[in-house]
């Protein structure tokens, strides 16, 4: 397209989608046409057997057909109905192993691939659980987290984000079982099956088993959980699952996927949520008891529209994923509580987006379009809030640019009509916004007037949008107050009256949770030095007192937040309970950023508690954290 500007252009690879180069395999190869996953789970021995049978079609003439593996055992492989001959080569850090199958195909045959094999103790794609006598944690129990390259350790496969398929699956098990797809009945009370219809990629399968239960969280909703958390959960998602839908469906198009239910996975779930089609994965640190953190369900809920259905093609365009989910997630819940707290959200976000970025091991992950030096670089490494925040202040950026929502939503549902079930890159994307355009050509100049290099290809914070600060101001107002009586003050009875008088409570007791949350953060982030509550520990010492519902919330975001408070401030007395609690929570967005601080102030408690709840995590997040540690 001409009128695309010359950064793109002189950026653009020769095809789209851009090639993945976090896959071994020979993807380009083949169009898989259906998966068929036919497995056990063997909760004694901690391992899966079982066999994955492709329906292929070639493309291309070759030889061999190329997998992705990660410390899977191959038993056998056919070819149809012939044993065929492979090898799986050494480690190709940190892609895994490939896996090579010698197969003479020509291009436009179709032909069945089938693997038998077993997962091993390695597998970075599963965490096996068991009963842990000092907490209510059932006993077997089992899920998997495949995102961003860890199917190929749950089966071997085309572990790209580029390559979608239809799966059928059997699920042989002593425990109830979930599954990314729809349940079919079954005769036998250990098989479970299921058939997902809508071409997926490899990251999305995902499967849960244990002592889970469910009940009604909507018409369109099943909640799922252990026993003891089942009524909390229901309590606190089922009231607004079917409202987000309806307005998600209302923004974007009608919803695909037939059913939306969530399953509440045990503590050491590494994420908030994982957007698996029809059945969301959730951490339970999102019962805050205040539908607070209900949010999170918004967010992957419209990751049905954008990941699911349109899917980044690789991990280097993992912005449109999750930069789009995140702009998504804020229009559902905008559309619920006004403009005004969508504006907020926006705020408390480019506040995440500051902390990541000062955090991220390498300036250059804070890019929207990835350089991950094909393949040299891990995915899981460059995590962090950038694809997330930045992506969604680059999409609310196009739509005040283009001229608000009666401009921009049109494009929207075409955008998502037009990439429906398909895996695409950043290149496609801004096509298609030339292309929606294009008639009218006020807005090709406003494209055109676009910083792209800046927002997609320079590191750092983008340009800051002018948002609605309503609910920031009284938040703001109480803050400055803080920061300017604490060298002011002397005692603490000079601080609980003034800042327990009837004025300034009012104005504290009034704020939301999302307030409060934002209240803490702006006390750290506002400061005039890093050292500044440190060095006036009576003005701290009274935040702590007067506050007292800070320190008995439930709510795992204040919970997080509050103890950076208090270790910035130098409070040894609260290290220990910051140890204890990092063994209750498995959530990577609290305890990554957790032992980085008790690191800081207290490195032989920090290694200590690591080693004492390292068992606990998923392995994903065990890994990144001795990153963190220098524990490598």
């Amino acid at each position: 397209m001409s009128s695309i500007p010359s950064i793109i252009q002189s950026k653009r690879p020769s095809k789209s989608p851009e090639t993945d180069y976090s896959t071994l395999s020979n993807y380009k190869n083949f169009q898989v046409k259906n998966s068929n996953l036919d497995i056990e789970l063997l909760f004694n021995e901690q391992r899966i057997i079982g066999t994955v049978k492709y329906k292929l079609l070639s493309l291309t003439s070759a030889s061999k057909i190329i997998l992705d593996s990660s410390f899977i055992k191959v038993n056998s492989i056919k070819v149809d109905s012939n044993e065929a001959t492979f090898k799986i080569n050494p480690r190709s850090e940190p892609l895994g192993s490939s896996l090579e199958i010698d197969h003479e195909y020509s291009s436009n045959s179709s032909f069945e691939l089938s693997v038998d094999f077993e997962t091993t103790k390695q597998s970075t794609a599963l965490q096996w659980l068991k009963t842990d006598p000092s907490t209510k944690e059932s006993s077997d129990y089992v899920f998997t987290q495949l995102e961003p390259i860890h199917a190929r350790s749950l089966f071997p496969c085309f572990d790209t984000p580029s390559v979608k398929s239809t799966f059928n699956t059997t699920i042989k098990s002593s425990h109830p079982v979930v599954f990314s797809g729809l349940p079919i009945s079954s005769n036998d009370s250990n098989i479970y099956k299921f058939e997902q219809k809508i071409p997926i990629p490899s990251y999305l399968v995902a499967i849960a088993s244990g002592n889970i239960v469910s009940a009604k969280g909507g018409p369109r909703s099943t909640i799922y959980a252990e026993p003891f958390r089942l009524k909390d959960s229901v309590d606190e998602f089922s009231e607004d699952l079917e409202k987000f839908i309806k307005i998600a469906e209302k923004i974007v198009t009608p919803y695909i996927w037939t059913t939306y239910d969530i399953l509440i996975n045990p503590s050491s779930f590494p994420y908030g949520g994982m957007e698996n089609p029809n059945i969301t994965f959730v951490t339970p640190t999102l019962i805050s008891y205040d539908k607070s953190q209900v949010d999170v369900i918004a967010h992957e809920l419209a990751h049905s529209w954008s990941g699911n259905n349109v899917t980044n093609a690789s991990w280097e365009h993992f912005w449109l994923n999750e930069g789009w989910t995140v702009y998504l997630e804020r229009r559902i819940t905008g559309e619920l509580h006004g403009e005004q707290f969508r504006q907020f959200s926006f705020i408390q976000g480019w506040n995440d987006l500051i902390n990541s970025i000062e955090a991220l091991p390498k300036f250059e992950y804070s890019r929207l379009v990835q350089d991950l030096q094909k393949g040299k670089i891990d995915p899981d490494d460059t995590f962090s809030s950038v694809p997330y925040e930045k992506g969604s202040n680059f999409i609310y950026h196009l739509e005040t640019k283009l001229g608000g929502l009666e401009k921009f939503d049109p494009f929207i549902k075409f955008y998502f009509n037009k990439f429906q079930q398909k895996s695409i890159d950043t290149y496609q994307f801004i096509d298609s916004l030339y292309e929606f355009y294009g008639n009218d050509q006020s807005q090709i100049d406003v494209l055109n007037s676009i910083d792209w290099e800046l927002w997609l290809y320079t590191p750092g914070l983008p340009p800051k949008a002018d948002f609605d600060t309503t609910l920031v101001d009284n938040v703001s107002s109480l803050v400055s107050k803080w920061i300017s009586k604490a060298t002011e003050l002397k005692t603490l009875e000079e601080f609980q009256e003034f800042f327990q008088s009837e004025k300034q409570i009012s104005i504290y007791n009034d704020f939301s949770s999302p307030q409060k949350i934002l209240f803490i953060d702006s006390l750290i982030e506002s400061s005039p030095t890093d050292k500044f509550w440190l060095e006036n520990s009576i003005a701290s010492d009274s935040l702590i007192s007067i506050y007292k519902d800070l320190q008995t919330s439930k709510n795992t975001e204040i919970i997080f937040r509050w103890f950076k408070f208090k270790l910035i401030s130098g409070k040894t007395q609260y290290y220990k309970d910051l140890s204890n609690w990092l063994g209750t929570v498995g959530r990577m967005k609290y305890v990554r950023p957790s032992y980085k601080l008790l690191n800081k102030v207290d490195h032989e408690l920090a290694i200590a508690t690591f080693k004492k709840w390292e068992s606990t995590y998923h392995p994903i997040a065990a890994n990144l954290v001795k990153k963190d540690l220098g524990l490598e």
